[in-house]
Order: structure tokens, then sequence, then C-alpha cells
């Protein structure tokens, strides 16, 4: 349900219902919506298997589970907002281990966990910024089905215009070019190679690695 149509079509009302149930039955097995929510994003990150072998080196390891995440938030969008890079620490067996074995790929450099931590705050926060652009149009076209408007990857005649040679021609020629049609894949991989390189400067810089 949630996959299909966000986190804001589910209810308890509505999940009971669906399994034949009362909604008071469902509270038996489940104290509200928020807990339901978590035992979601608990099954939807255990359904991603952890790499059952070590990465050849760090550059490898950071890389397949950026892609592990990439793969996650396109399969369950809605996962996103529950598991978002956040001052407040998530409560959640399934994403510390998650995280423990996306550290694991320092392992071997002698790194300060101080260290440790920066390079996994720029990983994520690059992942999942671009995730949300993803997630956002996910949502949009939601929108649009249900209101019967147009597509919301359709460019509308204002946008179009800026992007006009001579009107804004940096802005113009670079989005004709590099984001006609967005190809979000392509622009991840490439991002996380910028990212990549950044962290292996830093470590050669510091003579680590």
């Amino acid at each position: 349900m949630a996959d299909a149509e966000g986190l804001e079509a589910l209810s308890m009302r509505r999940v009971a219902s669906d399994l034949g149930a009362s909604t008071m039955a469902l509270y038996r097995h489940v104290a509200s919506k928020d807990e339901l929510v978590a035992l979601m994003v608990e099954a939807a990150l255990t359904d991603a298997p952890l790499p059952d072998s070590p990465p050849r080196d760090w550059r490898h390891g950071l890389e397949r589970a950026a892609h592990r995440d990439w793969e996650l938030y396109h399969r369950h969008p809605w996962i996103l907002s529950k598991v978002l890079v956040t001052t407040r620490t998530h409560s959640s067996r399934a994403l510390a281990a998650d995280s423990e074995s996306t550290f694991a790929a320092f392992d071997g450099l002698d790194l300060e966990p101080a260290d440790a931590f920066r390079y996994m705050f720029m990983l994520a926060s690059y992942v999942q910024g671009v995730a949300l652009t993803y997630v956002s149009d996910v949502e949009a076209d939601r929108q649009a089905r249900r209101t019967d408007r147009r597509p919301a990857n359709t460019a509308d005649d204002a946008r179009s215009s800026l992007y006009e040679p001579g009107v804004y021609p940096r802005l113009g020629s670079a989005m004709r070019a590099g984001a006609d049609p967005w190809d979000l894949d392509a622009l991840f991989v490439s991002g996380l190679a910028g990212v990549l390189d950044g962290i292996a400067a830093d470590l050669e810089r510091r003579g680590i690695g």
C-alpha cells in the first residue's frame, strides 16, 4: 500500500479492512500507526540483504552501500523520510546493522572514529539528497494522477522559455545539455564518483590508505 500510494494512504482502518479484520483487532497487534510504520521500516531494510563478503577496499564498500540504499529508495520511496540523516538517532536494529556494515568499509585504514563518521555523513547526505529528488518526482506523479492533471515531468511553457538560448545562457545551456531529459540514475552514479574521489583525496592528503 505504501509503495504504491505513499504513507499518507496508509491508515489502520484501511489495513484492517484489507486484512478482513476490524480496526480494533489490528490494535491488539500494533499500538499505533507509528509502530506499524516502524515495523515496515525494519521489514524493508531486512528485505535488502547486507553483503555477505567483505569489500575489496573502502571505495568498493562505500560504493556498494550507496547503490544498495539507492535501490531501496526506488523500491520503497516512502522509507526515505523515516531514515533521513538527522541529529536525532533512529532507534532501529536494521538501520544500525546497515550502518555498521557500511562502516566496515573503513576496516584496516586506522581511521579515527570522528573521521569515519565525517565520511559516512558525506556519503549518506549525498545519496539521500539525490533520492529526495527521485521521491519528490514520484509524489508529484501521484498527485497528478489523483487530480487528473498532466504528468508532473511535462515541461510547462514558462519553464521552457527560461531555457531558451539567450535568456539565461549559462543556466539554459547547462540544463539543455545535462538535464533534458533528466537521467537521475546517471547523475547519481556520476555524483557518487565525485564524492568518493573527494574522500580518496582527503585520505591521500592525510597519508591514509
